[in-house]
């Protein structure tokens, strides 16, 4: 990103910030001193002066614990949801700092229901600004603008993935204008358009000549030699350049690590779950939630599936399926029968049953297996334990995350000619996850059943 758009950047995330924190402290006042309907609120005639000082003095003060959180360095922000998280953070030292102000300056004293309601209206009006910012930001990258032009120096299969992972760089930010590479010819195809420019010691021209001003590193994709100079020249020839170095272990990148420090040696701790933390929180939020209201709404019509389906066609209601759960443990998901009972094939052939499998109504029986904590409302297509070999070589990414009742195969249908296709948008779902993403597939898997779609693979 050039410093002109960086400014651009900037001003456009003060004025934002500015305007929603001044916006918020003013609603929290109205809410707090005119609305006569809020239970435990005691009526109170405001000392407007107070305010008036303190509303105006907030605002810088709060956009310097912005900066002090880093909600200005484009480095952290702009993907994924750290940066909400900041924002929470920093509207909490906010309130704090009011806090402080008022017990220093007794002129100053407000009253605590409005420093409450503060803090919940910055949060979400700041939020709804940076959501804003970021869809401009968006847009803009579409035409070519904040965008970080670089280079990848080595062109191995990692150093490739890593390449298409980046892509679009409308949602990353960052165009690969191209790869150096010790090994491959000069000019040499490597990923779609994108090809070798150089040698890794030609890092400094090659920079300049096409405008990259970062470089992402692959160990082990060069010469050590060469590995090295890039390491030694970074402070001086190759100023102006941001050097980014990439283990070279592209299964990490769908588990994520964490940095530790162990006997003051930096070390690179392998995370055993792809999503974790808050973003775990957030997820198990939405599958509970989720299944226990579906649960409870859908229980008459699973009672009544339950019925026809023993009625139509005799036998065992349920179908057990025996798939692949989180980190390899295999656990028996249900669904619907959808044959006869004494059928040679499991095919779809008795009355109404395919009405159950294109409405996927015979899935129904799954959303046990998520409050059971065996499947997630969203994840990719549950392995079955026969065809595990199948899937071998992607196992390892695959399982860090628990399979779905709905997925990207579902509202990707159009894409999914092949097994590879569909593991390809499995993988795209692991390493992109966002509680966002989540939302969105919920919608398009209500649409597309509604519209009687449902997809099957090619294999």
């Amino acid at each position: 990103m050039r410093r002109r758009e960086y400014a651009y950047l900037l001003a456009l995330w003060l004025v934002g910030d500015a305007v929603a924190i001044y916006a918020a402290l003013n609603v929290a006042f109205d809410v707090r001193y005119n609305i006569t309907w809020l239970p435990l609120i005691e009526r109170l005639v405001p000392l407007t002066e107070r305010y008036a000082i303190m509303i105006p003095t907030a605002v810088p003060l709060w956009l310097a614990l912005f900066a002090f959180n880093r909600l200005y360095d484009p480095r952290y922000l702009l993907t994924g949801l750290q940066e909400y998280g900041k924002i929470v953070v920093a509207c909490s030292l906010g309130i704090l700092v009011l806090v402080l102000l008022s017990f220093f300056e007794p002129n100053l004293s407000v009253s605590r229901s409005w420093l409450i309601f503060c803090w919940c209206f910055a949060i979400l009006f700041v939020s709804i600004a940076r959501f804003v910012s970021r869809r401009i930001v968006r847009v803009l990258r579409g035409r070519g603008y904040f965008l970080t032009r670089a280079l990848i120096v080595g062109a191995n299969e990692h150093a490739q993935a890593i390449a298409r992972q980046l892509a679009p760089a409308t949602q990353s930010g960052i165009e690969v204008v191209g790869f150096l590479d010790d090994y491959l010819p000069l000019d040499a195809r490597v990923e779609r358009a994108l090809r070798v420019l150089g040698r890794p010691t030609a890092l400094p021209r090659v920079a300049r000549e096409t405008g990259a001003t970062e470089a992402i590193v692959v160990q082990g994709a060069i010469a050590w030699e060469s590995f090295m100079e890039i390491i030694t020249q970074s402070v001086s020839a190759l100023d102006g350049i941001a050097i980014k170095l990439s283990p070279g272990f592209y299964e990490i990148m769908a588990t994520g690590v964490t940095l530790s420090h162990d006997g003051f040696v930096p070390l690179l701790a392998l995370e055993k779950n792809r999503i974790t933390g808050v973003d775990a929180l957030l997820k198990n939020l939405l599958d509970y939630t989720f299944s226990v209201a579906a649960v409870i709404a859908i229980s008459p019509l699973l009672a009544l599936t339950a019925l026809l389906v023993k009625f139509v066609a005799p036998g065992s209601v349920f179908e057990p399926y025996y798939v692949l759960g989180a980190r390899e443990k295999p656990f028996t998901t249900w669904k619907f029968r959808t044959h006869y009972s004494d059928a040679p094939r499991r095919t779809v052939d008795y009355p109404f049953a395919r009405t159950l499998y294109r409405l996927g109504l015979d899935k129904l029986p799954q959303f046990i297996n998520i409050l059971r904590g065996e499947m997630s409302l969203v994840g990719p297509r549950p392995i079955p334990v026969a065809r595990a070999a199948v899937y071998q070589e992607w196992l390892p990414t695959l399982l860090t995350v628990k399979p779905g009742f709905t997925g990207p195969w579902v509202v990707g249908a159009g894409e999914v000619q092949s097994l590879e296709d569909e593991i390809r948008l499995d993988l795209y779902y692991i390493r992109r996850w966002t509680i966002w993403l989540d939302l969105q597939i919920v919608l398009q898997t209500a649409l597309r059943l509604f519209q009687g779609v449902r997809p099957v693979t090619k294999r």
